[in-house]
């Protein structure tokens, strides 16, 4: 297939994963799901799709719960791929595999070191005079 009409097909993929897996999947192991990539194969036959989960009382995921999400993910697989072939007109719908995306909780973390940093520099800097 044509990588330009792959990644049209892998960008509508992202946009009605996260409408689907945020409002019509009812799994109370599945706390709101950001998907931040989908990348297809160029035959078409499989879709990785990049999750990030949003926590509201933490600053990094707890891998457990990373665990928890991916495994219902798994689980509503078939419901997804049902749903996709109702909503996009593609001969056939890729199977999903999910796997988490850790560039926020990386970039965070950069952020969190940065921040160590700056207030070091600072504390050497008072010293000094």
């Amino acid at each position: 297939m044509d990588p330009i009409r792959i990644s049209r097909v892998a960008s509508m993929m992202k946009d009605e994963l996260s409408l689907l897996i945020n409002r019509e999947l009812k799994d109370p192991r599945v706390p709101f799901v950001t998907v931040t990539n989908v990348e297809l194969t160029r035959d078409v036959k499989q879709a990785t799709v990049y999750i990030s989960i949003v926590s509201i009382d933490q600053t990094y995921t707890d891998p457990d719960l990373t665990k928890q999400v991916l495994e219902a993910l798994r689980d509503a697989k078939g419901f997804l791929r049902k749903q996709l072939a109702a909503i996009m007109q593609l001969r056939s719908i890729p199977d999903l595999l999910f796997k988490e995306d850790k560039g926020l909780e990386n970039t965070l973390r950069v952020n969190e070191i940065l921040k160590q940093l700056e207030a070091e520099k600072a504390a050497a800097n008072k010293k000094s005079e």
